[in-house]
């Protein structure tokens, strides 16, 4: 089983109180921003050091969750030059707020030959939080990210120029260079949980990571993988499959203990999303969920709160506790979710600097995923 790590890289200059949304620009600290750069460029190299095996970049625009992050590719970019075999994930690309799918199918090729084909490109539904920071339409949004998405397969697969006519795009002629160096291209994976969303991918033969708890990964990882072998004419591996976890590690219980209370209560003054904080924001996703369905498995309902809460630890979206707890915790999940072969752990929680993460990262890799690597 691989172990790839989620980075937050938020961006907080309050210290008794969250970060509004939008962040506005009189609480930029240039300096501290510098600094959270160069610190997460030093974090990259330890992870890759201690041989996890993908390192994820997300998408963020305008607030402090993942507000250091707006550009996944320009961080990937840099990732690539401090790294040497870690896979470089995107998780995701909000492709509708693309205007360009072109020049974005252009920079991730050139990405993959700067990492030598250590991209893997992860593309998500768009949160409210960016169609709101690009003005893109709800109701676009659906239409958008799949048309960009065929656009941008066919610029690095068609050996000939092409013209393109479409909803969204058009282009007289499309012809990239360079070419990814992985053929076709670099692997696609997605992270959803609506019935229509998983059977699109099933249908274009995305991979995929599915959250919430261990009851509704199984269900949302089943779902997919029987859709897929049934209407689509292919079946999953267990490397097309992933289960996302929340994640604290400590030598002891006792040290968990002492700070843990502590580190949840600033995460959630910080917030993670201010989805449900933001009056526009909520309207947005409602609208958004009004077009979704998710009446299959078991637990009939959109995933829905934070991992980081008695409830998602209690379901097991929230791995919790010393080396060995956590190894049981590990092997027990993968039986249960039908056995996926990539777990993602997101281990930046609240105020943690990025050396006490580290420090986390490395005592799991050296008293966890040995053992973890071993499962099959």
């Amino acid at each position: 089983m691989e172990v790839w790590i989620r980075q937050s890289m938020a961006y907080h200059c309050i210290e008794n109180g969250g970060m509004p949304f939008p962040v506005p620009g009189r609480l930029y600290d240039r300096a501290l921003g510098e600094s959270l750069y160069s610190d997460r460029m030093r974090f990259i190299r330890r992870v890759d050091e201690l041989g996890f095996d993908g390192l994820i970049f997300t998408e963020h625009h305008f607030g402090p969750n993942g507000g250091l992050t707006p550009s996944p590719i320009v961080m990937l970019a840099a990732a690539s030059q401090v790294t040497e075999r870690i896979k470089l994930v995107t998780m995701g690309i909000s492709l509708s707020v693309y205007e360009q799918p072109v020049r974005l199918a252009e920079e991730l090729a050139m990405i993959d030959n700067l990492c030598h084909g250590r991209l893997v490109v992860g593309l998500i539904t768009s949160a409210a939080q960016s169609l709101y920071a690009f003005t893109i339409p709800v109701d676009e949004e659906r239409s958008r990210y799949h048309e960009a998405y065929h656009l941008m397969v066919r610029a690095w697969t068609d050996p000939e120029p092409f013209e393109w006519r479409g909803t969204h795009f058009n282009y007289d002629c499309v012809s990239i260079l360079p070419r990814p160096l992985q053929t076709p291209h670099p692997p696609i994976w997605t992270t959803c949980s609506s019935e229509e969303s998983l059977q699109w991918a099933a249908r274009n033969h995305f991979c995929l990571v599915a959250p919430g708890t261990t009851a509704q990964t199984f269900d949302i990882l089943n779902y997919y993988r029987e859709y897929a072998q049934t209407h689509c004419g292919w079946t999953p591996t267990a490397m097309d499959l992933g289960m996302a976890r929340e994640f604290y590690i400590a030598p002891t219980q006792a040290q968990i203990d002492a700070v843990i209370d502590d580190l949840l209560d600033n995460d959630e003054v910080n917030g993670v999303n201010p989805r449900f904080r933001v009056p526009v924001l909520t309207k947005m996703l409602r609208e958004q969920w009004s077009t979704r369905t998710y009446d299959y498995g078991s637990h009939l309902g959109r995933p829905a709160g934070s991992g980081r809460s008695a409830e998602g630890y209690s379901g097991g979206q929230f791995l919790l506790g010393d080396p060995d707890a956590i190894t049981r915790q590990i092997i027990e999940q993968h039986d249960v979710c039908g056995r996926p072969g990539v777990l993602i752990i997101r281990p930046e929680i609240g105020t943690m600097s990025l050396d006490e993460v580290g420090d986390g990262l490395e005592l799991f890799a050296k008293e966890v995923l040995p053992t973890v690597r071993a499962i099959q």
